[in-house]
């Protein structure tokens, strides 16, 4: 059976992901890339795609013109920052197509306008697409439905100095998937920061604790902890073309499902 293949447009195509995104592409025959664009002042501007990607020319430039994202393309995969993803979810669905986003720290309202989008378009929406993440917080969910609230439960990241955002998107996650599980809402439950006289644990609380240095792809562990014994469930991404692939995978699924919100779980528990 020939394959169907499927075009993609990757916005902040010269960034950490974007750049990933654009090898993988090229080298899968069940993808061609739709555009690639970059801000209007960055040097990257008018590079050929494959140059640029490590590979062979393929005769199309990253430009500057975010309309060419929404030609002649099935769907959009979006690491960018929440401003522009918000723009980008807009405009797939004005255009009726799908997005993968990959974007972490929207607020609540931005989180609510883009379930808005997913009634009319399908939206993958992942925090991470490590496919190990993703079998992580299902771990994570099962533990604590077995432990219970006997155990104190802390979350624990590592990534590299340029990460802006604080904790990642990732240990969220892991921390909704605990809270989900006891059937609380995340944040009436968080501690982020503990400095000074804060008083002792709080035993329905769930702690995060933030690190930052050199060039971590992505560390996150939760430790479960009781007196006398301690649980750690750890996940370490050691090459980030791991989210790079999972959100391609989850890309060729959305080019073809029913419109909806979606998580990775979801993507792989459908044939993705």
């Amino acid at each position: 059976i020939k394959m169907k293949k499927i075009s993609v447009s990757i916005p902040g195509c010269n960034g950490r992901m974007g750049k990933t995104l654009l090898s993988l592409i090229l080298e899968n025959p069940k993808y061609e890339i739709a555009a690639a664009t970059c801000l209007p002042n960055e040097e990257e501007v008018g590079i050929d795609i494959g140059f640029f990607a490590g590979k062979s020319k393929i005769n199309k430039e990253i430009n500057a013109e975010p309309t060419t994202l929404f030609q002649n393309s099935n769907v959009l995969v979006d690491f960018t920052a929440p401003n522009a993803t918000m723009f980008h979810a807009k405009e797939c669905y004005n255009n009726n197509m799908s997005i993968v986003i990959g974007t972490t720290g929207f607020s609540a309202d931005q989180e609510k306008e883009l379930r808005s989008f997913s009634k009319k378009i399908p939206i993958v929406y992942s925090a991470n697409f490590s496919i190990g993440v993703t079998l992580l917080s299902k771990l994570v969910s099962n533990a604590t439905k077995t432990l219970g609230f006997d155990w104190d439960i802390e979350v624990l990241e590592m990534h590299h100095k340029h990460k802006v955002d604080s904790p990642s998107g990732t240990a969220l996650l892991l921390g909704k998937s605990a809270a989900d599980a006891r059937q609380q809402e995340l944040s009436n439950v968080k501690s982020i920061s503990r400095d000074g006289l804060v008083g002792k644990r709080k035993s329905e609380e769930i702690g995060f604790a933030v690190l930052r240095g050199g060039d971590v792809v992505g560390e996150h562990s939760v430790l479960f902890c009781n007196s006398g014994e301690r649980i750690e469930l750890a996940h370490k991404a050691t090459d980030r073309s791991i989210f790079a692939s999972g959100a391609l995978r989850a890309s060729y699924w959305a080019a073809s499902a029913e419109p909806g919100f979606y998580s990775l779980a979801d993507v792989l528990e459908n044939g993705g």
